[in-house]
């Protein structure tokens, strides 16, 4: 490369200079003794002793500002001043980006135009390192998602050991992480590529980027330093859980929020009775308050305690079994209690955590062991929680009254025994986990599954299919048809 010598040294508003004599090297990283063993880029060739008077020990880029500061690359603005929280421009980033590389291959880039950053542009784009979609953004703030476009093409792939790569993978596949980073993002790639060779963790605990933010002086510094110190690279912290883990999901959770309720549905919309016990549920309460434009009677009240349990019963998962109405006196307002019988509001409180961390123990087993895979169909996954839930649970022939456990998810799931309801609560709870759309379906006397498996309505009757002792697949998947004929509803 011919290079041309300048008179002036470059203080480029980042004053980020560099020492040609202290970063020239024979290509490929430091001659430094202590380089060598850390993994150095560059060497350290003086001491910050405490050069900037607005960065301090405290400060969680002081680790960086002083590295820099000690292989030559920071100076301040001013006399003792860093500057930390100040922008700066794209053109200032591909200057410092150019410099480090050059330091890497044992060039020294100099021109006889003060303030432009062109030589230094050019020299990336001799090397493949720029990104030309940066071009009309030069004279700009830089924003974060251009940082990651300059520096992930800084330095060759052999400075990089992609010690995250596994965990980013893993991290972004579940969904959970980095989620402000898409498919429109600009430089989306290289964002991801700076987060697998610890470059950045992001900027709260679910490792968001906020790619459109400008990016500040002691941001840069951090950016800068890990690149050419790898042992000040970082490994995020995150607890990542694999794709299909139900960790973390609660009964409300698995209720679909109604667009709008009314509180005085008719009698016989069922559809308006449904969308305000799913609105308690959804929303994790166990009341709700009926306001009508007349007083109610005592057989009101009656008749509303009839339809909202027969409601609820279809989500029998959630373990309410019985409704209680208080009407007021010369007043439409009436006020819905939801419990199970035999339990009182904090016992069935606990019932309901216990049964959701069982239920998610139990499914995230299946996975785990591989007897629920992704290449399976609704109907398989639905097949293999019904044969786990026949084999883990019995029927409670002893089952006293109707203020057993039996007749909730809990005994199914914790303690193995259940009646028609515990069976169908749990086995529906599963199904939820696995994201298909289930209900119960009940007659006077029984309580059974009615799923959309694979764009398909079955009825599944996991109750009947295990009082054998056996579980009887003639009670899986049946047609609804098949399902009236056994027990009509």
């Amino acid at each position: 490369m011919k290079r041309i010598r300048r008179m002036l040294a470059l203080l480029l508003p980042l004053a980020l200079l560099l020492s040609a004599a202290a970063w020239a090297t024979d290509g490929g990283g430091s001659d430094s003794a202590d380089s060598a063993e850390t993994g150095a880029i560059l060497p350290r060739v003086r001491s910050y002793d405490a050069a900037f008077d607005d960065v301090t020990e405290e400060d969680w880029f002081f680790p960086y500002i002083a590295a820099g500061y000690e292989c030559a690359l920071f100076e301040g603005r001013g006399a003792r001043c860093f500057d930390p929280a100040a922008a700066i421009t794209v053109a200032e980033l591909a200057t410092l980006s150019a410099r480090i590389r050059a330091a890497w291959d044992g060039e020294v880039i100099t021109d006889t135009q003060p303030w432009s950053a062109a030589p230094y542009v050019d020299y990336l784009r001799g090397r493949d390192a720029f990104d030309e979609r940066l071009t009309p953004y030069l004279d700009t703030q830089a924003t974060r998602a251009q940082l990651a476009a300059l520096f992930a093409a800084t330095l060759p792939e052999q400075c990089f050991d992609a010690r995250n790569d596994a965990l980013v993978e893993d991290a972004l596949a579940s969904g959970d992480f980095i989620t402000d980073v898409d498919d429109g993002t600009p430089h989306r790639e290289q964002i991801f590529w700076m987060y697998r060779q610890g470059l950045l963790v992001g900027m709260d605990e679910r490792g968001s980027y906020c790619p459109a933010q400008s990016t500040s002086r002691a941001e840069v510094a951090a950016v800068v330093m890990r690149i050419v110190e790898p042992a000040l690279r970082l490994t995020p912290d995150w607890v990542v859980l694999p794709r299909w883990s139900a960790v973390g999901t609660t009964l409300p959770d698995l209720v679909p929020m109604p667009e709008s309720v009314d509180t005085a549905p008719a009698y016989a919309d069922d559809a308006a009775i449904d969308a305000l016990v799913r609105h308690m549920l959804a929303l994790g309460e166990h009341t709700l308050t009926l306001r009508y434009p007349v007083a109610l009677s005592q057989s009101d009240a009656r008749t509303i305690a009839n339809l909202f349990n027969a409601c609820v019963k279809g989500y029998c998962e959630q373990m309410y079994n019985h409704v209680s109405v208080t009407r007021y006196l010369n007043s439409g307002r009436a006020t819905l209690v939801f419990s199970a019988v035999g339990c009182t509001a904090e016992e069935l409180a606990a019932y309901r955590e216990a049964t959701m961390a069982r239920a998610i123990e139990v499914h995230d087993m299946l996975w785990q062991t591989g007897q629920l895979t992704e290449a399976m169909s609704q109907l398989e996954r639905a097949r293999v929680c019904f044969l786990w839930l026949c084999e883990h649970c019995d029927y409670d022939y002893d089952a006293p009254d109707d203020a057993s456990p039996s007749h909730i998810a809990y005994s199914a799931l914790v303690d193995g025994k259940a009646v028609c309801d515990g069976y169908t609560g749990a086995y529906n709870l599963l199904l939820k986990l696995e994201g298909i759309d289930c209900r119960a379906v009940h007659n006077s006397e029984h309580i059974w599954t009615e799923a959309t498996l694979d764009g398909t309505t079955y009825h599944i009757d996991v109750t009947w299919a295990d009082r054998s002792g056996q579980a009887l697949l003639r009670y899986f998947a049946m047609t609804p048809e098949e399902s009236y004929a056994v027990h009509p509803w």
